[in-house]
């Protein structure tokens, strides 16, 4: 099992490396091509690559993508204004600090309304779901009540004392999930919430959520509060050793007894002054169209935000859950609570 943890570890750091056809160039800086769409993403797959080149076919207008995580571009808008069109981030809190950080502006897309309902567009504009995506339960099915990990206080049961791993909250989306606890029940139900989740933890949360899996893999832990995707992108990578080691496992995305899932989001943003701003936001529309929704979405194992594409085979079968009476606007309305709250608890 050693060798085997050894070897994912390695392959994820591989995986983790950008394509050549990207950039890494700081978003501070501006487009490596004047006349194209500057996109800062976390992501450019393959299938990333075929939609962008279509878009550019039909557009007249090529895209360069600058490849960085969403901590990383807020960080750097901290710090000042950020050049370039657009930006596609990995969760809701994320754009909320963008939008404090004043390096976004308004934007509205001929998609939203029609296709792209309005629980996953900001009502001020300035963010939009690209994707959704939701923390979730992957555990040892021998060591856990299956039952219990279809609703989040499943995990609280004293029986998963020390028996629980997380990754740090703010390379998680605890934060956002928390918000939409918080928009569902209010701030003490939710700090009740995590000061028993802190009890059942094996550790303080630490880490990315590959380490609360391998933490699963190894026996110190029996469940793994993470990113649900995130783990079906390790589980179906393609390495037979992952797939393998992984397939021990199982994942359930909880619902309260409300049936509300605090679903997260793909955030995708217009940047201040952006040269080509209508460019940008044809670029919007052209993602969330019912054509391109199943692959930009499928590819990453989320959820697709257009209300005419279905969830990839995977998704759609095992995980299509209701998501309740909550909207990522009310999430993003309790975002400052919930961080003081989780760096309270979690400090």
């Amino acid at each position: 099992m050693k060798n085997i943890l050894v070897f994912l570890l390695i392959y994820c750091l591989v995986s983790a490396c950008k394509p050549d056809t990207a950039t890494s160039t700081p978003p501070a800086a501006a487009s490596s091509n004047p006349e194209n769409i500057a996109l800062l993403s976390h992501r450019y797959l393959v299938q990333d690559q075929q939609l962008l080149t279509t878009f550019r076919t039909r557009a007249n207008k090529g895209v360069d993508v600058y490849i960085y995580e969403g901590k990383d571009v807020v960080e750097l808008a901290q710090k000042g204004p950020l050049k370039g069109d657009l930006v596609i981030l990995e969760d809701l809190y994320q754009a909320h600090q963008l939008k404090k950080a004043g390096v976004i502006s308004p934007y509205n897309a001929g998609t939203f309304g029609d296709y792209v309902p309005s629980r996953y567009v900001d009502n001020e504009g300035y963010w939009a779901g690209v994707t959704r995506w939701t923390m979730s339960f992957v555990y040892r099915p021998d060591r856990v009540d299956i039952l219990q990990m279809r609703k989040y206080g499943g995990i609280l049961d004293p029986r998963y004392q020390g028996r629980v791993a997380m990754a740090h909250p703010d390379s998680s989306g605890l934060i956002s999930m928390v918000a939409g606890m918080i928009a569902a029940h209010g701030e003490e139900p939710a700090r009740i919430y995590l000061e028993t989740l802190k009890q059942n933890l094996n550790h303080a949360p630490k880490g990315s959520d590959w380490e609360a899996i391998s933490s699963v893999l190894r026996g110190d832990a029996d469940i793994a509060f993470i990113n649900g995707s995130e783990f079906l992108r390790y589980q179906h990578s393609g390495n037979p050793e992952m797939f393998k080691s992984l397939a021990a496992l199982e994942m359930e995305i909880p619902t309260d007894n409300d049936e509300n899932n605090y679903y997260n989001i793909t955030p995708i943003c217009i940047l201040n002054n952006a040269p080509y701003r209508n460019y940008a936001i044809n670029l919007v529309e052209f993602l969330t169209i019912e054509e391109n929704q199943g692959m930009f979405a499928e590819a990453f194992f989320e959820h697709p935000v257009n209300v005419f594409s279905p969830s990839g085979e995977l998704l759609n079968n095992t995980f299509n859950l209701p998501q309740g009476k909550i909207t990522a606007e009310m999430t993003e309305n309790q975002l400052d609570k919930a961080e003081q709250l989780v760096h309270q608890i979690f400090r």
